[in-house]
């Protein structure tokens, strides 16, 4: 059976954009109410959550979601001005958030990534530098030591973090994008504040280093941190101790710090956008993980891992020939693991049953296709504008309609693809 996951949106428009979104991966429930999602917690795995409800606030629903379905991903949305609200959604148990609006293909990748973790089968190691990656990472994994774990998009940071948090012991993993993190409220979030330190604020909140005491906190993206955190960060990282916004003492926390980025954060250092002392005390113990080019080993299991679980969300059994196995094996996929996997999603929602050499060639920018003839790029631009029509009508007319579904077949946002269809009057 495909995972489940509960909407709960009293704007019934949104959870209905929400749920044709969702729909071709999850099977999808809608509550617009707490009252009725109370009654419909313990039948999905997964929960799309906005905090503000006519009856309540969402956070009501978090604790009582998680001791039902320990291993159920929550994703809260919020407005803008209300992310605040997403650390105490996060302290209570949620496992990531999204400010309104929302980007629809976002949140479908972070559901089908979250789940995928949270279950951990996309942890695979065939590859003899993949196996020396998770050696490190177990040895790690049981100290307090800080964590810093590079490597080219796609590859996998975050879940090889999730991986050394589950082998070290600690309770709660809290993990926070820094590349999405409003700088107005970064310090707040991470740090907390008292009452009465700034306008707005009329309550204490505690910030996630707090909340992820006797944890781990995962700083994603830890390149993009603000230039003002940093210092913060550091002193936290030297002994325990920071201090919330408007406060006057000193105040600990015993979070174990794990960090991603793909950046050069000795490039970032020598331009000025990173302190060099909180990038050696972040490099302490680094972790690379290598990209997919490199660990050529590892992409026909993570290829048929991928598939099964495809298979088991949409109900549908899909081979693939070993021709197609051998070109993906051979070429570069520069996007790494999430490149091949969105690769495959789109050969299996186009293919008559049995994913082909042609199915993958054909899908490839800059792949081998047995007819030059058809190669969208060398057409004239009436005959390609022509080639973009039938391509998307082809799209909708697989996805039954959906324009959600149709975006994911095409490898475009959803946002692009309403563009295109209104640029191409379709």
């Amino acid at each position: 059976m495909p995972s489940s996951i509960l909407i709960v949106e009293d704007n019934r428009k949104l959870s209905g954009i929400f749920k044709e979104a969702l729909s071709e991966y999850f099977e999808v429930g809608q509550a617009y109410s707490l009252r009725q999602a109370r009654t419909m917690l313990k039948d999905f795995d997964g929960c799309l959550l906005d905090l503000q409800l006519p009856d309540g606030e969402g956070l009501e629903l978090i604790g009582p979601f998680k001791r039902a379905r320990p291993l159920s991903v929550i994703i809260v949305v919020t407005a803008y001005g209300t992310v605040s609200k997403a650390v105490e959604a996060i302290k209570s148990g949620a496992t990531d958030f999204l400010e309104k609006p929302v980007d629809l293909e976002q949140l479908v990748g972070r559901f089908r990534d979250l789940m995928a973790v949270q279950r951990g089968d996309d942890m695979v190691a065939e590859s003899s530098l993949m196996r020396e990656t998770l050696t490190m990472a177990e040895r790690v994994a049981p100290t307090a030591f800080p964590v810093l774990i590079t490597g080219e998009t796609g590859t996998g940071k975050e879940v090889l973090a999730r991986y050394i948090h589950k082998r070290s012991g600690r309770e709660r993993f809290i993990s926070l994008n820094c590349a999405n993190l409003p700088s107005e409220i970064a310090d707040s979030m991470l740090f907390g504040h008292l009452k009465g330190s700034f306008t707005g604020a009329s309550e204490c909140r505690q910030g996630l280093v707090e909340a992820a005491d006797e944890g781990t906190l995962f700083l994603d993206e830890i390149g993009d941190l603000p230039m003002s955190l940093q210092p913060k960060i550091l002193r936290f990282l030297d002994s325990g101790a920071y201090l919330p916004i408007g406060g006057t003492r000193e105040a600990h926390s015993s979070a174990r710090i794990l960090a991603a980025t793909n950046k050069d954060l000795k490039k970032e250092v020598s331009e000025g956008r990173f302190r060099e002392d909180l990038y050696f005390r972040l490099s302490a113990f680094p972790i690379r993980v290598p990209p997919l080019r490199k660990r050529r080993e590892d992409i026909l299991p993570l290829a048929r891992l991928h598939l099964a679980r495809l298979g088991r969300q949409i109900e549908r059994d899909v081979d693939i020939c070993e021709d197609a196995l051998a070109i993906l094996q051979s070429c570069n996929l520069p996007g790494n693991v999430r490149e091949l996997f969105n690769l495959l999603d789109r050969a299996f929602l186009l293919c008559n049953g049995s994913i082909t050499s042609r199915d993958i060639s054909g899908l490839l920018d800059g792949g081998v296709r047995d007819d030059s003839s058809n190669d969208f790029w060398s057409q004239t631009r009436a005959s390609a504008i022509e080639k973009e029509r039938e391509l998307i009508a082809k799209a909708l007319a697989e996805a039954g309609g959906n324009k959600a579904k149709a975006a994911r077949i095409l490898g475009v946002s959803y946002k692009t693809l309403l563009k295109k269809m209104k640029r191409l009057d379709i």
